[in-house]
């Protein structure tokens, strides 16, 4: 005889589904039946639920993995006993336990930028005491970013060699010797000088390269500010470059004021020096001039679908203003570029909170 089916309200009534159970059961198939287990479908069998209802709370399995990395980063705390060394020291190793507990977790630091609050948390508490430890705000940035992949690193060989502590302790030991005893060269951003103007114009057509290689050769070969527009600026005081060693400009940012706030007519960078986050350091160094100055927001406008503009500012902190809201300063920028040929690719209006931004 078949047995009498059971009724549902006969069943224990489910935890209700959220992001945080369902992190929490990631790790828990993770930490139990490995990183191959580790699926969208596996999680919501776990939760007697179907993998669409999942998707509510985590957009993707990338996602989930970025939360239980930030889950698992949470329960890192700050030493507050030694002197700076012993302090960084501490951290990066309590980073290194908690990440190596978990098979496969720390590869997700790999390739990408730390965007999730305890992950930048982290990076920010690193930074502070790097600058305890009398850095340079420069070094110090690139220095966490190294430190940071030494975790990563760590956490992932963690498992598989017996000494790891030892050595681990060895080459964070090594990493920060080599960076005290090597400071980033060049800047900080300064204030441009007449006599520049003509490095700033360089600097422009060589920037301008790029958009060649994606078929924008009308912009690529567009002429660079006039001397007379770049002087302004400068007389104004708002205008900065990015020095080398040598004090000689390879980047620059001029600011103007539009609709009573600050706006960035113009930041390039030139291509020898791509990937060593001048634009940004230019950019935040406008932002503290504006907060400064008791603004509240800083706009630009922009090629919306090139990676290095848009896309780049998005990710940066601004926020696209729709064409609806654009203020009548921004209108008027947006009507001259469309005649002067610009919207031949699409571009929009962008806007960042002062209050919110996220410095170097």
């Amino acid at each position: 005889m078949n047995a009498a089916p059971v009724s549902r309200r006969a069943r224990p009534a489910k935890v209700p589904l959220s992001r945080d159970l369902v992190i929490e059961t990631g790790l828990h198939i993770l930490d139990t039946e490995g990183s191959a287990a580790l699926t969208m479908r596996r999680v919501a069998k776990e939760l007697d639920t179907g993998a669409a209802s999942l998707y509510v709370y985590v957009a993707h399995r990338d996602d989930l993995l970025a939360g239980m990395l930030d889950h698992v980063l949470s329960q890192v705390r700050v030493p507050t006993e030694g002197d700076w060394r012993a302090r960084v020291t501490q951290l990066v190793e309590t980073a290194i336990e908690a990440l190596g507990r978990h098979d496969g977790l720390a590869l997700v630091t790999f390739g990408r930028f730390p965007t999730t609050e305890h992950a930048l948390g982290l990076i920010e508490q690193l930074r502070t005491l790097l600058r305890e430890g009398g850095l340079a705000p420069a070094t110090a940035t690139w220095a966490v970013d190294l430190i940071y992949r030494h975790i990563a690193a760590e956490s992932v060989e963690r498992a598989t060699h017996t000494d790891g502590d030892i050595r681990a302790r060895w080459a964070l030991r090594t990493l920060l010797n080599g960076i005290v005893a090597t400071p980033v060269a060049g800047g900080p951003a300064r204030l441009a000088r007449a006599e520049e103007i003509a490095d700033l114009q360089e600097i422009e057509r060589r920037a301008g390269a790029p958009f060649g290689e994606v078929g924008m050769i009308a912009i690529a070969e567009d002429d660079p500010p006039p001397r007379e527009v770049l002087l302004t600026f400068v007389r104004e005081g708002r205008a900065w470059v990015w020095p080398d060693d040598n004090d000689h400009p390879v980047g620059y940012l001029v600011l103007g004021l539009v609709d009573g706030q600050p706006h960035i007519d113009q930041v390039s960078v030139d291509p020898a020096h791509a990937g060593a986050r001048i634009g940004k350091r230019l950019i935040d160094h406008a932002v503290r001039w504006a907060k400064d100055h008791d603004f509240h927001e800083i706009t630009l406008t922009t090629f919306a679908e090139v990676p290095w503009n848009g896309p780049y500012y998005e990710r940066l902190g601004f926020a696209y203003i729709p064409v609806a809201d654009e203020p009548p300063g921004l209108r008027a920028i947006r009507a001259a570029e469309i005649a002067h040929g610009l919207d031949e690719w699409p571009r929009a209006c962008m806007r960042a909170e002062l209050a919110t931004w996220r410095f170097d």
